[in-house]
């Protein structure tokens, strides 16, 4: 190993020991193409969601892409245009866990290849791709920005199809699950996520809670649930309906006072559009040619939302957060956290980055943990991709998918691996208090994020929220649904034929 790679390995495990405990190995692998966080799969029984019998988590462990031993990258770039600046270090090492663990990624993969790696940053955040498409520029071998906002441009043929791209494996473990399931139409796929950007896991929404109003009311802690598989819907309401104090003993329940929850309406972050998702609601399923149908229960969506609204519009137990925003004459689509920082809410449901973005300041504990599911006989937890994260595509331009494909699966195993941990040891720095159980949280939320085609390709899940809105998914769907399956129908037959 060269001096140059023991020294990259080491700055990978600095970063990934912090957070992955007992996963890694009391002698690191010999070699300098795989970081010593990353023991070779015989040394390690970990698995997704997992913890060991001391209740500590055993980081999933994945073994590097097989990329032929043949390729001959040396001296090339690999050139990618972001809108985002979180593909690399900005300004080198400075001492911060996720700067200096993707300054030793992206080091470590210059190595690996003998390539540079070249991350140009533009604020042009829906036409990118566009432009180097049409363009002809060749030297671009990602592009990286809103995932919605590549899905215009890739229906023009700007993008090249990532299932035919060498070594671009989505049945590996490092990729999100049921990719190609939930994500691609004729097998085809487009637009792709990449654990290479790590911030994906801070726009997926999960479950806080308040230690100390949970101990107040004497409630049973939801990680016990999670871990006896009854974090369900129903668990999750008859919580909500436990918590209510008129606190100022005004006689008027507002936000002076202490809720089971605060929710918010709306398509993007509404709270019943998330609890759906969790519940297990797809848009669209995969036929066995290739195409997509609608995949949308009527009967259960409805159930969740008869159930749901009968709890979130009970003002003495539930604030309205939109609500309260429009009263004191903000933006009512804010998702703002500052009644649950102050201790007014039990639950909160939310986007994780809110916690790094200001949880610091919380004087109660709080924990985390899974949107819930329907129902115990759910096999697992579903965490929707917002639809405003950041994918990647293949520019149609790009000349050497060999290199982009070698390049791109590489890196996004070695994020997986080192950078993702970090992310987890950042975020949960936040809580004022540590427990062992967030970091298990963590991943097992991140394990269960669900790209789905609907979400990103239709405007069905607006049609959803407003269903809840207006108490009847029959009245606002299931009226639609000729219209709605008459413009999938021209999707498909659009996703089809590009070139």
């Amino acid at each position: 190993m060269s001096k140059k790679a023991l020294w990259i390995a080491g700055l990978l495990l600095a970063a990934a020991v912090v957070s992955c405990g007992e996963a890694v190995p009391e002698e690191p692998v010999s070699t300098g193409e795989i970081p010593a966080s990353v023991p070779a799969e015989s040394e390690t029984e970990a698995a997704t969601g997992e913890q060991d019998n001391k209740g500590k988590v055993v980081y999933t462990v994945y073994p590097e892409p097989d990329i032929s031993k043949d390729l001959d990258l040396s001296g090339k770039t690999f050139r990618v245009s972001t809108t985002y600046r979180v593909l690399d270090a900005e300004e080198g090492l400075n001492g911060e866990i996720i700067n200096d663990t993707v300054f030793a990624r992206n080091l470590q993969v210059e190595e690996h290849f003998g390539i540079t790696l070249d991350f140009v940053y533009t604020e042009d955040w829906d036409g990118a791709l566009n432009k180097i498409a049409t363009s002809g520029q060749t030297e671009f071998d990602l592009c990286h920005g809103v995932g919605s906002y590549l899905c215009s441009p890739v229906g023009r043929g700007c993008a090249l199809d990532f299932c035919d791209l060498p070594y671009v494996d989505f049945n590996d473990g490092f990729w999100f699950p049921d990719l190609l399931e939930r994500f691609s139409c004729y097998g085809r796929l487009f637009i792709a996520p990449s654990d290479l950007d790590y911030s994906v896991l801070g726009m997926v929404n999960a479950v806080y809670f308040n230690k100390r109003i949970l101990s107040e009311y004497d409630l049973e802690s939801p990680y016990q649930m999670v871990y006896d598989n009854r974090w369900t819907l129903d668990n999750f309401l008859t919580m909500i309906r436990q918590v209510s104090r008129d606190v100022n003993g005004d006689g008027v329940m507002d936000e002076h006072d202490e809720f089971g929850i605060g929710a918010m309406g709306g398509d993007l972050m509404g709270t019943f559009t998330v609890l759906a998702f969790g519940s297990g609601l797809r848009i669209t399923e995969l036929n066995e040619d290739g195409s997509l149908s609608w995949a949308m229960d009527g009967e259960k969506i409805q159930s969740i939302i008869d159930r749901t609204s009968e709890v979130l519009h009970d003002t003495s137990v539930a604030i309205d957060l939109s609500d309260y925003h429009k009263r004191i004459g903000e933006d009512p689509a804010v998702q703002d956290s500052s009644l649950f920082l102050q201790g007014h809410e039990l639950l909160f449901v939310s986007l994780l980055r809110h916690m790094q973005e200001g949880f610091r300041e919380m004087e109660d504990d709080f924990g985390i943990v899974p949107v819930p599911k329907y129902d115990s006989a759910q096999e697992n937890y579903y965490h929707r991709a917002n639809a405003y994260s950041a994918l990647f595509a293949v520019p149609s331009t790009a000349l050497d998918t060999e290199k982009v494909g070698a390049v791109f699966s590489y890196i996004s195993w070695l994020s997986n691996q080192t950078v993702l941990p970090a992310y987890y040891e950042v975020t949960l720095k936040q809580k004022r208090t540590r427990d062992e159980d967030a970091p298990y949280m963590l991943d097992l939320i991140h394990n269960s994020i669900s790209y789905d085609f609907g979400n990103y390709w239709t405007e069905m899940t607006t049609y959803i929220a407003q269903a809840y809105d207006a108490g009847s998914y029959e009245r606002v769907v299931g009226l639609t649904m000729k219209k709605l399956t008459k413009a999938l129908n021209k999707l498909m037959d659009k996703m089809k034929n590009l070139d």
